[in-house]
């Protein structure tokens, strides 16, 4: 199992090796609008473990392009978490 950790919230949320960030919805804080990389309702900078992401998909890198201004900011609706731990923010 992998870990995503929301800073803002305080908690963890567990979800199986090789899970997309979407499946959180619900489980934190973070805001999911579209899932389709266009809102940005879902950009949260990657405190730790951004190795254990996958890379930007094209819709990512094309949302990313549009709304982010930071490397270690990405779109969770696109994400796909390898495996181990993640600490984000938003």
């Amino acid at each position: 199992m992998a870990t995503v950790e929301v800073k803002n919230d305080g908690g963890k949320v567990e979800v199986p090796d090789g899970s997309l960030l979407a499946d959180i919805d619900g489980k934190c804080s973070v805001l999911f609008a579209c899932k389709s990389a266009s809102c940005a309702s879902c950009k949260v900078k990657v405190l730790e473990g951004m190795e254990n992401l996958e890379p930007p998909n094209d819709l990512e890198k094309a949302g990313l392009e549009i709304f982010a201004t930071d490397p270690s900011e990405r779109l969770m609706c696109q994400c796909k978490l390898k495996k181990g731990k993640i600490v984000v923010e938003y």
